[in-house]
Parts: C-alpha cells; sequence; structure tokens
C-alpha cells in the first residue's frame, strides 16, 4: 500500500518539479535555436519537430502514469524486476512511439506539400521522424520507470513526479535525436 502523503509534501513536491523543469527546459529552447541553419537547410523540418517533441512528452506522461497508478495499487512492485504488468507498458509505450513517429513524419510530408514548403525527400523525412523516435523512445522509457519507481520509494506521489520531468526530459532528448538524426541524413 502506498504511504499516504501530507498536502505540504504534496506542494512541495510540485513547486520543486515545476521550477526545475523550467529552467532545465530552456536547454530545449537553446538546442531548437542552434538548428536554425539545419531548418533553413532541410526544409519540412519546421512541420515535423513540434509534434515529435510533443509526442514524446506526451508517451513519458501516459507511461509514468500508468506506473503512478499500478505501484498505488500494487499490481507493479518498485523492483527493476520485469513483471508482466511492467513489460506490456514499456513494450506499449515504445510500440505507441514508434508508430506516432512513423504517422507524424507522413503527416508532415503531407502538411508541407499542401501549404507548398520544399520538403525533404520521403526517405529522408521518415527516416528523421523514425530514428528520432526510436532513440527517444528507448532512452525515455526506462528513464520513467526509474524516476516512476525512484519517487514512489522515496514517499513522493510518482504522478506529481512524472508528468512535468518526463515532458521536460523528453523535450530535450528528442532534440538531440532529431539532431542527431539530421546529422545522419546529412551522411546519407
Amino acid at each position: 500500500m502506498a504511504p499516504r502523503i501530507p498536502k505540504r509534501s504534496i506542494l512541495f513536491q510540485q513547486i520543486a518539479v515545476l521550477v526545475s523543469c523550467a529552467v532545465i527546459d530552456l536547454f530545449a529552447g537553446s538546442i531548437l535555436e542552434g538548428m536554425k541553419r539545419s531548418i533553413e537547410t532541410l526544409p519540412g523540418l519546421i512541420v515535423m519537430i513540434p509534434p515529435l517533441i510533443d509526442l514524446r512528452g506526451n508517451i513519458g506522461c501516459a507511461l509514468g502514469s500508468r506506473l503512478g497508478s499500478a505501484l498505488h495499487l500494487g499490481t507493479i512492485k518498485p523492483k527493476f524486476a520485469m513483471s508482466a504488468e511492467l513489460k506490456a507498458n514499456v513494450v506499449s509505450a515504445i510500440i505507441v512511439s514508434v508508430l506516432g513517429s512513423l504517422s507524424i513524419g507522413l503527416m508532415s510530408l503531407v502538411v508541407s506539400l499542401l501549404v507548398g514548403v520544399a520538403a525533404l525527400s520521403v526517405s529522408r523525412l521518415l527516416f528523421i521522424a523514425l530514428l528520432s523516435g526510436v532513440l527517444s523512445a528507448l532512452i525515455i522509457v526506462p528513464i520513467t520507470v526509474l524516476l516512476a519507481f525512484a519517487s514512489f520509494r522515496r514517499g513522493w506521489d510518482p504522478d506529481n513526479v512524472t508528468g512535468p520531468v518526463m515532458t521536460t526530459l523528453g523535450d530535450i532528448i528528442t532534440m538531440f535525436c532529431i539532431v542527431f538524426s539530421i546529422f545522419l541524413v546529412g551522411w546519407l
């Protein structure tokens, strides 16, 4: 059974986490600013980057919320043993991430064509979307599990921690994965 958390502690958790996330999220904006040249030389990226970033945060938050509920209900123990429920949550988060990335790549191509922005080739746009999606999922999912377990063990409510932290980390990690994918496209 989960420990009872006082209201004062909940307020402290939320303020500490949100202030930390606000400061850290400035780095994601700095990365995007540094990508200005890539966006100019690879048209169509400006259509794809915001939904890719948003997707990672959404998947991290959803996974964190499911894990938080499972921890409170006792269906998952805060141990790093791959139970059936933990495995199902992890695998589903990775599958949704891959399918979402593919959908975003295709929709970005269609939107780019509709608004008259010269898009990258279909293969390059899908490569950037899929590779950044897979890489970020492989990084974000284990961090989400670790964060949910660590916050629960500490007596903090995982729902108060995983949502904002995974949104922030999702922004930064996805930006790095997009930059890496663009770098690889330059070599292909």
